[in-house]
């Protein structure tokens, strides 16, 4: 016997169907935690990867224009336009993140109104399905 079976004491479709869809949704509840957690996990060790090919491509770099005697010194307007770009896409990235974290908020917002108002549409159906039926179920 499976453990849908176990639960229900019922034996109609609808009683089983709801103890599947119950078992369902309990076991894709528990592991949200640990998808994020992997998620995030991911997320943080490929921020770790670019970071470090981007030092290391650097620093080869640096070891090659050192070794070959290439000078590397740069005109103050050139420090300045890097220091200026680097300060726009940090900026433009924090916006970006920003904006995505409002995105996501307000998508909760939406999925948290609709299963609140579910129960009003459910009960309006239940009154629509007594209207419907109770012609049918007039005692004489």
């Amino acid at each position: 016997m499976s453990k849908i079976e176990n639960i229900s004491n019922h034996k109609d479709l609808y009683s089983v169907w709801k103890d599947g869809m119950e078992t369902f949704y309990s076991n894709i509840e528990k592991s949200v935690p640990q998808l994020h957690q992997a998620t995030t996990n991911l997320f943080q060790e490929y921020v770790r990867s670019l970071s470090n090919a981007a030092s290391s491509t650097l620093e080869i770099q640096r070891e090659f224009a050192t070794k070959a005697g290439i000078k590397s010194n740069l005109p103050e307007a050139s420090i300045s336009f890097v220091h200026d770009s680097a300060e726009k896409v940090n900026r433009s990235l924090d916006v970006q993140s920003k904006m995505s974290v409002v995105s996501i908020d307000a998508m909760k917002q939406n999925i948290k109104t609709w299963n609140e108002n579910s129960s009003t549409f459910v009960n309006i159906h239940k009154g629509m399905v007594d209207s419907l039926i109770s012609p049918f179920n007039q005692k004489v």
